[in-house]
């Protein structure tokens, strides 16, 4: 029952960057990225240490661990925002969206490299399927389109996102998500400060605020950067690195659905095939699992 538990946070954190997408452009109409992305930490900062403070649920960090911490934040959020935003001024979306679905694919070869874990052949199967998915769904909204600076951004969004899985997954085995997460949030605020003041500060003290704008940063803070944080680094837990990353690819699943419901998008056949060949990857990466899990149900049953 707990590998259950473990999909459903996977796939509730999933939904909540997807949701992200959409809270993007409500925000944005009032405030700048840097702004947008700087309080969201900053309030999430707030929230996990009052938390941990109230809940008395303070855990030493050792010195080389808080080094540690301090790398996760830089990966992400401070790698990986700065890689992805600034690539989309240089590539087309359709072109980012396959770039940035590859990131399975080398986090599970760094897991393997560095952290050792062991791949499957429907690990790698699951992630090639599912990447394949993205590709599809991704080929069908636009044109292919790229620089070279678009596509270094790209790398670094990559290398943000893998370096993240690999720095915190030995971090995942001593000590709580909720202190991690509170870390990661507190040297992020920290690392975006300078390029809030210097970038959008002035922006920011000009301009006319609005309760759409402050609610969709509080909402964006308490769903995407401590809800789907805290869920998927208990999901890297219990599955590890290859197997985590892998989840990442239902974002732009949820991406199609919630535009199809809410702005009325249309769906496509190529954006359905892309779909289904996504969630087979998924399922696929996940056989041995499951297997285990229906004998256990198997063997209670008997």
């Amino acid at each position: 029952m707990k590998l259950w538990i473990t999909y459903l946070r996977a796939i509730a954190a999933m939904f909540f960057w997807a949701i992200t997408f959409v809270w993007y452009k409500i925000a944005y109409k009032t405030y700048r990225p840097y702004e947008v992305v700087f309080f969201r930490l900053l309030l999430a900062t707030v929230i996990l240490f009052s938390i941990i403070l109230l809940s008395k649920h303070r855990q030493k960090i050792e010195v080389k661990d808080l080094r540690r911490l301090m790398l996760v934040a830089f990966f992400e959020p401070f790698l990986y925002f700065n890689g992805e935003g600034n690539a989309m001024q240089y590539v087309s979306s359709s072109l980012g969206s396959i770039v940035i679905a590859t990131i399975p694919i080398f986090a599970a070869l760094g897991a393997w490299l560095f952290l050792k874990e062991r791949l499957s052949i429907y690990v790698i199967l699951g992630v090639i399927v599912s990447c394949l998915g993205v590709a599809i769904m991704s080929i069908g909204s636009g044109e292919l389109r790229a620089t070279l600076i678009g596509i270094m951004f790209l790398a670094l969004a990559i290398l943000g996102s893998v370096g993240y899985g690999l720095m915190v997954r030995p971090l995942t085995l001593k000590y709580s998500t909720l202190t991690i997460v509170a870390y990661q949030s507190l040297f992020g605020t920290l690392y975006f400060l300078p390029m809030f003041i210097f970038i959008d500060g002035k922006h920011f003290l000009q301009v006319t605020h609005t309760l759409s704008g402050i609610y969709t940063v509080i909402a964006m803070s308490l769903c995407a950067t401590i809800g789907a944080f805290v869920l998927f680094t208990d999901v890297i837990r219990k599955l590890g690195v290859a197997k985590s990353n892998i989840f990442t690819n239902l974002i732009p699943v949820f991406t199609v659905i919630l535009a199809f419901m809410i702005l009325g998008d249309p769906i496509s056949t190529r954006t359905i095939i892309g779909l289904v060949l996504t969630l087979l990857g998924l399922v696929l990466s996940q056989y041995m699992d499951l297997k285990k899990l229906k004998q256990r149900y198997v063997q209670r049953g008997r």
